[in-house]
C-alpha cells in the first residue's frame, strides 16, 4: 500500500517539498524513468488562482531533481479554455510565467498538444451512442507521469483533483466530449444538436447565465440527465490511459462554487501527494467536504482497482483538522445524480 501526505503550512512550495519528502520511499521508481511529464493544470485565461502556480512546478522540479538529476522533465499542458478563445497553449505558458522554469532550470521542456497528428483512442459514451474521443499518442513518450493539480468543485463531474486533470492530454477539439453530451468528430459519427452549435457554446452558458436558469435548462434536457451518469465513467476509462504515477494537489488556494473556472477562492494553504493517484484524489475530496464515494469517477476507478481511496497510510498532518465543506457548484443537485438507476 502507498502512502499519502497532506501537509498545512504558510509557504506554497515547502509544503509541496515536505509533503514529497513524506513519501520519498514511494517516489523512488522516478529514478528509473527515461522521459517524465510534469502535467499542470492550466484550465483558465483568468483568475490566476484556477490555474497551477509557477512556484508549484518549480517545488516539483528541484524535489525531483534530487532523485533523478539528469532526466528530461517536460512540463507538458493542452489548455481548453484557450482553444475555445482561439488562443494557442503557449500564450498561457506566457501569461503564467511559464518559461522562466526552462531558464531557471536545465534538463526542462515545455510543449503543448495542441496539434499533435497522432492519437491513442478512448472509447466513450454519449447520449448518442458509444464513440471515441482522441488522447495525444505522445502521453506514451512519457514512463513517469505527474499529475500537479488544485483541489475544486466542478462544474460537470462535482468535483476535479489530479486523475481529471490528466483530460489535458486529450484532444482540446474532442474535450466536450468527455461529457457525454456531443458526438463523435468523424463525419459519419452520430451527433446531437450541440454539436452543431459553434465550439464552447456550452461552457460559455454555462459560465455566464445565473444557476437557476442552467438548473431549469438542464434539468428540462433529457439529455443532460443522461449525461451526468456518462461523464464519471469517461473519465475513469480515459484515466487508465494516462494514469498518472504521482498526484500532488496544491491547495493552498483552492476553489469552491462555480469551478472550475469561475469558482471563489478558499486559502487553505495545504498541500497533498501520494504515488497512489486514488488515494490523493480521495483525500482532496475530503479536504473539500466530500466523500470520495459521492464523485462517480472516484468511486467506480476505486471498483475498478485502481487504487485505494481510504485513510490507510496518510502522513502529516491531521486532515480532520483541516478539511472544511465547500459550496458545490450551483448545479450540484443535477450532478449528484449520476449514480445508475
Amino acid at each position: 500500500m502507498k502512502k499519502a501526505a497532506v501537509i498545512k503550512g504558510d509557504n506554497r512550495k515547502e509544503n509541496i517539498k515536505r509533503c514529497l519528502e513524506m513519501i520519498r520511499d514511494d517516489i523512488e521508481p522516478v529514478k528509473k524513468a527515461r522521459n517524465i511529464l510534469v502535467k499542470p493544470n492550466l484550465v483558465a485565461l483568468k483568475p490566476d488562482f484556477a490555474n497551477t502556480h509557477v512556484e508549484t512546478i518549480e517545488a516539483v522540479i528541484e524535489f525531483i531533481r534530487e532523485i533523478a538529476p539528469g532526466t528530461p522533465i517536460t512540463v507538458g499542458e493542452s489548455s481548453a479554455s484557450a482553444f475555445y478563445n482561439g488562443l494557442p497553449t503557449s500564450s498561457v505558458f506566457k501569461d503564467f510565467d511559464y518559461y522562466r522554469l526552462k531558464d531557471k532550470y536545465s534538463g526542462i521542456t515545455l510543449t503543448d498538444f495542441d496539434n499533435d497528428k497522432e492519437f491513442i483512442r478512448s472509447t466513450i459514451h454519449s447520449i448518442v451512442g458509444d464513440t471515441h474521443l482522441r488522447i495525444t499518442k505522445r502521453a506514451d513518450d512519457y514512463d513517469y507521469k505527474i499529475s500537479l493539480a488544485i483541489p475544486k468543485t466542478h462544474n460537470f463531474a462535482i468535483g476535479t483533483f489530479g486523475i481529471k486533470n490528466m483530460a489535458g492530454l486529450v484532444m482540446r477539439q474532442d474535450m466536450a466530449m468527455i461529457h457525454g453530451m456531443k458526438g463523435g468528430i468523424e463525419v459519419d459519427a452520430p451527433k446531437t444538436f450541440l454539436d452543431k452549435l459553434p465550439a464552447g457554446t456550452v461552457s460559455k452558458a454555462r459560465r455566464t447565465l445565473p444557476n437557476w436558469l442552467i438548473n431549469f435548462l438542464f434539468s428540462s434536457y433529457p439529455g443532460y440527465r443522461k449525461s451526468v451518469k456518462m461523464i464519471h465513467h469517461n473519465i475513469a476509462e480515459l484515466a487508465k490511459k494516462v494514469w498518472p504515477d504521482l498526484v500532488i494537489l496544491d491547495g493552498f488556494i483552492c476553489m469552491e462554487g462555480d469551478g472550475p473556472v469561475d469558482g471563489t477562492a478558499v486559502k487553505m494553504m495545504t498541500a497533498i501527494a501520494s504515488a497512489d493517484a486514488l488515494k490523493a484524489d480521495g483525500i482532496g475530496a475530503r479536504l473539500i467536504g466530500f466523500e470520495p464515494s459521492e464523485i462517480g469517477y472516484l468511486y467506480y476507478l476505486g471498483k475498478d482497482g485502481m487504487g485505494d481511496y481510504s485513510m490507510e497510510g496518510v502522513l502529516g498532518d491531521n486532515l480532520d483538522l483541516l478539511k472544511r465543506k465547500f459550496r458545490p457548484h450551483g448545479t450540484y443537485d443535477i450532478q449528484s445524480q449520476w449514480k445508475e438507476e
